[in-house]
């Protein structure tokens, strides 16, 4: 009889012990998720920080670009407006990088810009050409910097 009540009480005593064994594995679990959790939620906010700042960045440069644009637009104004292309170089470099049918309804494709006075042909003056470059150099800074900001915030998000 006695080694019945010796067993019972190593019973009761293994399966508190169990009991805290698994009590305790779960206050493991629960802490370990808990940092999870505020792991990825200290993660979420670096990444909005990061990417608010690029937001800025960009902006920033944006405003840049934009200035630079309407400096050299001031300055465009003041070229001679001399013939600079014939039709057949316009038309050529009208093309380049077009995509087929995408031309102004208000203007054909492969067409230059201005006509000579009386002369019913058709010329890019120098102001015509300066003013596309101006605006094609404009809008690759500000495709540049998109990219860069892109890049740079997967290169964070996903570091090598």
């Amino acid at each position: 009889m006695i080694w019945l009540a010796q067993l019972a009480i190593a019973l009761v005593i293994f399966a508190a012990g169990a009991a805290g064994g698994v009590s305790w594995e779960l206050g493991v679990q629960a802490r370990a998720e808990l940092a999870a959790q505020q792991a990825r939620e200290s993660d979420a906010i670096q990444q909005r920080k990061f990417g608010d700042k690029a937001a800025g960045d960009h902006a920033d440069a944006l405003t840049k670009i934009n200035n630079q644009l309407g400096n050299a637009r001031e300055k465009i104004t003041q070229l001679s407006g001399r013939e600079c292309f014939s039709a057949d170089t316009a038309g050529v470099l009208n093309t380049v990088g077009a995509e087929p049918g995408a031309a102004a309804a208000s203007e054909p494709a492969g067409t230059p810009t201005a006509t000579a006075a009386g002369t019913g042909l058709r010329f890019t003056t120098d102001r015509d050409a300066a003013g596309y470059i101006a605006l094609c150099r404009a809008r690759y800074a500000e495709v540049s910097s998109q990219v860069n900001q892109i890049l740079d915030i997967e290169e964070a998000r996903n570091p090598p």
